[in-house]
């Protein structure tokens, strides 16, 4: 098969090696390639000279230029567009990764008008808009969603949806759209070993030691959640410390907001990290905590609970009937301060032994 899978790169300064949704699209070219496909990466970005490259990949960036509304490209230039759909066969099939992208609807419909097949997968990009109970919390989003990208989803050969969670969200908005539910994988078992089964380790020297991972998005992540919760931790007479490991311009913020709630002495707000040298950070902690408002599926909490770490993660990472189903660790009961806070206080109840199954 020729499979074409499609990415568009935000327009801030997070880098493509700390993007879960570039990382997903880049293993599936590996593992489908290696399965005799030909498979390749269209890379969308408005700062194509800052995409790294590795030797080997099939992967072509092009820049995103076209007809542009408040600084964003709204319809991409056609000569960009007919080179992502050039030599097209009966075999051709496109994976289209993202959503909220106004420039991938005139895409998308030129797929559609020639008869070209494609899948998609949101990556959680609508997860904020609804929440649990299907009440809608960006009503403009919403419209927007079910105005504009809503054939973008019905007329998809199938909708990824990485959870149950979001697969809910996505029927909101096209309840007639193909909506299959598939997680997302840590690892390949094609292209490499499984991972070993966890060591058994002691606690920290500072336990219980707290760490997240993942861009620092402040809303979206829940790093004010975080921040606040622990505050509320340690003033309710909690221990341990918290390590957040992340890329993007709120980090000076997110230290900002640990010193004035007073806990800069027990935070510690580092830059990324990537493969083993993060693995080794992560393997330093006692819990991996990720209290996001929204999400896909994320790979970060899953390679984490790989290493061996319990998750202390919100219902809205999509993971949280997960945790409990395996007794991996234990979901936020709400998105609040308060519920971080006692997330952290059973963290620090727990024996070692309780996660050894």
């Amino acid at each position: 098969m020729d499979i074409r899978h499609i990415v568009v790169a935000s327009r801030d300064d997070h880098p493509s090696a700390a993007n879960g949704v570039h990382n997903v699209a880049r293993q599936l070219v590996a593992e489908q390639r290696a399965a005799g496909h030909d498979a390749r990466l269209y890379h969308l970005s408005y700062h194509p000279a800052q995409v790294p490259l590795t030797e080997g990949e099939a992967v072509r960036v092009l820049p995103i230029i076209g007809a542009a509304w408040g600084g964003r490209v709204v319809h991409l230039k056609r000569q960009i567009a007919d080179i992502i759909l050039a030599d097209v066969g009966a075999d051709t099939v496109f994976h289209i990764h993202g959503g909220r992208e106004p420039l991938l609807i005139g895409l998308a419909r030129r797929m559609h008008v020639r008869g070209l097949p494609y899948a998609l997968t949101v990556h959680g990009r609508f997860s904020h808009v609804y929440d649990s109970r299907g009440e809608c919390l960006r009503r403009t989003t919403a419209l927007y969603l079910n105005v504009m990208e809503r054939s973008l989803l019905s007329q998809a050969r199938f909708v990824q949806a990485l959870s149950s969670a979001e697969a809910q969200v996505l029927r909101q908005i096209a309840p007639h759209g193909r909506i299959r539910i598939v997680g997302n994988g840590a690892y390949s078992s094609h292209l490499g070993p499984a991972p070993s089964p966890p060591a058994a380790r002691p606690k920290s020297d500072s336990y219980p030691h707290f760490i997240s991972c993942g861009r620092y998005a402040i809303h979206h992540k829940g790093l004010d959640l975080l921040l606040e919760g622990f505050s509320q931790y340690r003033k309710s007479g909690g221990n341990g410390r918290l390590t957040t490991i992340g890329s993007g311009t709120m980090r000076t913020r997110v230290e900002q907001m640990a010193s004035a709630l007073g806990v800069a002495d027990a935070v510690t707000v580092r830059g990324p990290l990537f493969a083993a040298e993060r693995d080794a950070m992560l393997c330093h902690a006692d819990y991996f905590v990720m209290p996001s408002r929204y999400e896909g599926l994320p790979l970060a909490a899953i390679e984490a609970a790989l290493l061996g770490l319990p998750l202390i993660v919100t219902t809205e990472t999509g993971l949280g009937d997960v945790v409990a189903a395996h007794r991996a660790g234990f979901a936020i009961d709400a998105l609040t301060a308060a519920a971080v806070c006692r997330a952290f206080q059973r963290a620090s109840g727990q024996r070692a032994t309780d996660w050894a199954a």
